[in-house]
């Protein structure tokens, strides 16, 4: 790639100064998640911008000891919660004498909300009393203003807290959380300074469900990728030192759900072997926390494929080890699905990471990956669940190295241009300022 095609990283949008920002809460579901580099990527991106962030975690997570390396040291400071503590009955004395009415709202809201949610309404036992816990350490530690990531338990957490204690709020959408689970979703909404979602999709989705206080309050932000860290790598060589062909060489970084849509990508690799056409498959990423057993379903197709010797399990793997995997890689794969109860990707961050590395990637035609993917010009998009479709898709890119460079190069201009985490945190930060943020 030469110097002219390559783009600068340097951040475009100007953090605005004319106001003050408040002392921020982020309030997550668990922490440090291996998978969750989103939100990871913007508290890191905060503070490198010089506004400072107080962590509050429902649940201090363990991948099984990996952790990013940029989540050790907001880990070693976050504010973790056990389920039983002296804190805990301390404070639900506290909020019964000093706000009785709103700890009251907060158990009536919750449990009526949530009773035909069966697993929200069990959680809400949980939600209740960590958010009473939550906003005496919020009040003591200075907080003004509660930022929470999905629009499920965190915001139920920071809907409760701003109840007992008068404390703005604000969160972030991501996919399924705002997809699957509108249970009391309009409330959480209605009381908010604001409100984000990371695809133009759910902003419309959302616009169509509750109308116009979805245009009053809601924002569209990106993620972004750190381009420092995932910057734009020569791709590797299309054949072997001899000169002879060499098996594609494919990486797909996905947990193992269903809408990841594992059994169409190892169906697709099947068909291409059999017309002779040898593709090598890392694939990344674990089992979600509800335990299930679709990984040893798609290690039993594979060897029942007979592609054992094509396809690896590397498991979860820190964002650095991804990296290097990308970088192995020819092209990125998701084959992402909608499951048959409506839950779905929303704008996968593992496509913006290949691209930002000048990988083209082979996806499907979802609503979040086509505000990332344009077919044809920085990947290809075959129809969801179509097994043959997604192997013409890889087989066009077997076949035309000069396309992959060129696409690869296109994506990553994309990707420096439009998906920058400078500029997409610059740009969250700037709405904080006009919404919630003081005149100096």
């Amino acid at each position: 790639m030469t110097n002219e095609a390559k783009a600068s990283v340097s951040g475009a949008v100007e953090l605005r100064t004319d106001r003050r920002f408040p002392k921020i809460a982020m309030l997550v579901a668990r922490f440090p998640k291996v998978t969750e580099t989103f939100q990871l990527r913007e508290m890191v991106t905060f503070e490198q911008l010089g506004v400072p962030i107080e962590l509050y975690a429902i649940t201090h997570h363990d991948d099984g000891g990996t952790i990013q390396e940029d989540a050790r040291s907001l880990d070693a400071r976050a504010n973790y919660f056990p389920r039983i503590s002296f804190e805990m009955i301390r404070a639900q004395l506290t909020w019964i004498r000093r706000n009785p009415s709103a700890y009251l709202k907060a158990w009536k809201w919750s449990l009526k909300t949530f009773a035909s949610a069966p697993e929200m309404f069990v959680r809400s036992f949980v939600v209740v009393p960590l958010a009473a816990t939550m906003a005496l350490r919020m009040e003591r530690d200075g907080i003004e203003h509660i930022h929470a990531h999905f629009a499920t338990y965190p915001t139920q957490a920071a809907l409760i807290i701003h109840w007992l204690t008068g404390l703005p709020y604000s969160f972030t959408g991501h996919a399924h959380d705002l997809q699957m689970r509108h249970e009391g979703l309009r409330d959480k909404i209605t009381e908010s300074e604001f409100f984000v979602t990371c695809t133009q999709y759910s902003q419309d989705s959302l616009r169509d469900l509750y109308g116009a206080i979805v245009l009053d309050k809601g924002h569209v932000v990106h993620h972004g990728v750190n381009l420092d860290k995932f910057t734009y790598r020569e791709p590797p060589a299309p054949t072997n030192e001899d000169g002879s062909p060499r098996p594609l060489r494919m990486v797909c970084t996905a947990t193992f759900t269903e809408i990841k849509g594992h059994e169409y990508l190892i169906e697709a690799i099947r068909l291409l072997r059999d017309r002779g056409k040898d593709i090598d498959l890392k694939l990344i990423g674990g089992d979600p926390p509800q335990q299930s057993n679709l990984q040893n379903e798609i290690r039993a197709q594979v060897r029942a494929a007979g592609l054992d010797e094509r396809v690896e399990f590397l498991g979860k793997r820190p964002s650095d080890e991804v990296m290097r995997w990308i970088e192995w890689a020819d092209v990125g794969v998701l084959a992402s699905v909608r499951s048959d109860t409506g839950d779905m990707d929303g704008l996968p961050n593992v496509l913006t990471e290949c691209l930002a590395m000048g990988r083209p990637v082979v996806s499907t035609r979802q609503p979040g990956t086509m505000e990332l993917v344009e077919h044809g010009v920085n990947g290809l998009l075959a129809r969801t669940r179509d097994a043959e479709e997604l192997a013409a898709c890889i087989e066009q890119m077997y076949d035309d190295p000069d396309a992959r460079v060129r696409m690869g190069i296109a994506g990553h201009a994309k990707v420096v241009a439009n998906e920058n985490v400078v500029d997409r945190t610059t740009e969250l930060l700037n709405i904080y300022a006009e919404r919630v943020g003081r005149p100096l």
